[in-house]
């Protein structure tokens, strides 16, 4: 094992403290013009250094040890690099969604050398005409499935990101079969945020929406790896149907966005919390929501939640598959 002090150090207290996790948007630019999606409609637009490097400052020195580069595609900024180099020498998780388009051999290669944690890659269907138009790329299914093999080859852990939606819905277990099946890859239910775009028939009737989450809890107790948490599954069906919700959001606390000009909020959906350009401190909001099912903020709020009450088994059994990746990243590195 060769782990810097530093990252044992974080990945103890992921362990036994919280998933404080920020998502930083450091750039609008995209090789996409995604349906779901408004970055790439907004002025091209990249993070400098200067402000990385104050962003990581303030949240560091908050107890946040978990940076997702997102955009946008992270891939086209000229410094990502620099940025996860930067991350990984002091010690931090470093995670990196893509819709998978620039995942040629030199970038995955690149990506190992310099230490990136994870990399998520974005696939909506197995239907490449289906895929291709949702992203408004033609060729994306080919390339991000593509690159979720060069990511094994080079043994970086990933996951297929599925959004769900009315053009996928009818095939959605079957897509977690294969990933796991035919590409060794986990996959991961993200639910539809209207806070980020409009995106043609994304929704889908109660009743389509049970059962497919009925059959996702299926694959989970036959050990397919939907890496999404038991209870928030359930928690998805429950406010389709109606009832009573148990996980509240604590985005803002556990989970925040930092843009490219350093503006700081919550979630997509909440008001700024502030600037890290601007001299006045940034304050976290402890304030529970139920404004939508966004599963990077609930779901995190309610793994965190459990990790801080020192609930670790109950953490572990509803992230099993999560947590066994991470136990098996740690022993590998």
């Amino acid at each position: 094992m060769n782990l810097p002090i530093k990252q044992i150090k974080y990945k103890f207290l992921e362990c036994v403290n919280t998933c404080r996790f920020v998502n930083m948007f450091i750039t609008s630019a995209c090789s996409c013009r995604c349906k779901m999606c408004l970055f790439w409609r907004m002025k091209k637009s990249f993070m400098g250094m200067k402000i990385f490097e104050k962003a990581v400052e303030v949240f560091s020195s908050m107890g946040f040890y978990n940076w997702s580069l997102t955009g946008g595609e992270p891939l086209l900024h000229p410094s990502y690099f620099d940025f996860v180099t930067y991350l990984k020498k002091k010690g931090y998780n470093v995670n990196s969604p893509t819709n998978g388009t620039l995942l040629t051999e030199k970038i995955v290669k690149k990506m190992k050398d310099v230490g990136i944690d994870s990399v998520n890659v974005s696939i909506d269907s197995l239907n490449a005409e289906i895929a291709d138009n949702v992203r408004n790329h033609k060729g994306q299914l080919k390339k991000a499935l593509r690159g979720l093999k060069l990511l094994e080859k080079y043994k970086i852990p990933r996951s297929a990101i599925i959004i769900l939606a009315k053009h996928n819905i009818h095939e959605y277990c079957e897509m977690i079969k294969k990933f796991d099946e035919e590409f060794n890859t986990p996959s991961t239910l993200c639910f539809p945020d209207p806070g980020l775009g409009p995106l043609e028939e994304i929704w889908f009737t109660k009743q389509e929406l049970v059962k497919v989450i009925d059959e996702l809890l299926e694959l989970k107790n036959e050990g397919y790896r939907l890496l999404n948490a038991k209870e928030y599954l359930l928690e998805v069906k429950r406010a389709y149907l109606g009832l009573d919700r148990r996980i509240s959001c604590q985005a803002g606390n556990y989970m925040i966005n930092i843009y490219w000009d350093g503006k700081v909020k919550p979630c997509f959906n909440k008001k700024p919390m502030g600037n890290v350009n601007d001299s006045t401190p940034i304050n976290l909001i402890n304030q529970n929501c139920e404004r939508c099912l966004n599963q990077c903020f609930i779901e995190f709020s309610f793994i965190s939640k459990l990790m801080k009450e020192k609930r670790f088994f109950r953490a572990y059994t509803e992230w099993d598959n999560v947590f066994k990746q991470f136990f098996r990243n740690f022993i590998e590195a």
